[in-house]
């Protein structure tokens, strides 16, 4: 049960102008659950983030193998690698482990993402223009070697897993901001003799 405080009007006197707080009770099954409520919750980001690191290395090794698209490959095992950053930037988190970084690591980590989801952006577009222009397709034989459709795909994907490395590392910087004037050591006590 949650306990809710609120102030009840009907308990104002009028010798006292300070309301009276009353306990209102609210029952486990009335939380509202909506889907962005669970949607943002850290397990559940974990998992979304497993997924994106399994996720690149299997397309990524699927293309190396069966359609020797290097650009997509290469981009597949990026996007796995930035997958992997957020999924370390949410574990260090979850397990408390963050408060003790220094807040230049995560400064450098939100940079990093910021550019590297910028030019993979601009990339995709160039992927989707040429592709366009140059009239590719979709079929087994088109799949074969560099087909910009796929290495599109994969630069939105290192572009979208990027972006989440910058945006977890300034959330989590605030974080450490906040944490680090409670783990700074107690100045040492002196003593003064005369």
């Amino acid at each position: 049960m949650h306990q809710i405080y609120s102030s009840d009007v009907s308990s104002i006197t009028s010798k006292s102008s300070i309301a009276k707080a009353e306990i209102i009770t609210m029952e486990e099954e009335q939380q509202r659950q909506s889907c962005c409520t669970w949607f943002h919750s850290l397990k559940v980001q974990i998992w979304i983030a497993w997924l994106g690191v399994s996720a690149g290395v299997m397309a990524g090794t699927v293309f190396a193998i069966q359609y020797q698209n290097w650009i997509a490959v290469t981009m597949c095992f990026i996007s796995s690698g930035f997958a992997t950053l957020v999924l370390h930037l949410h574990l260090a988190y979850k397990k408390t482990q963050m408060a003790g970084w220094s807040e230049t690591r995560l400064r450098c980590l939100a940079a990093v993402g910021a550019t590297v989801s910028f030019l993979s952006f601009i990339a995709m577009v160039f992927c989707l223009v040429v592709a366009g222009i140059e009239h590719q397709t979709l079929d087994k034989q088109g799949l074969m070697g560099a087909n910009l459709w796929i290495a599109a795909v994969w630069f939105f994907m290192t572009s979208k897993w990027s972006a989440l490395t910058w945006r977890f590392a300034r959330k989590y910087r605030a974080f450490c901001e906040e944490s680090q004037p409670l783990l700074a050591a107690a100045p040492p006590e002196y003593s003064v003799t005369i």
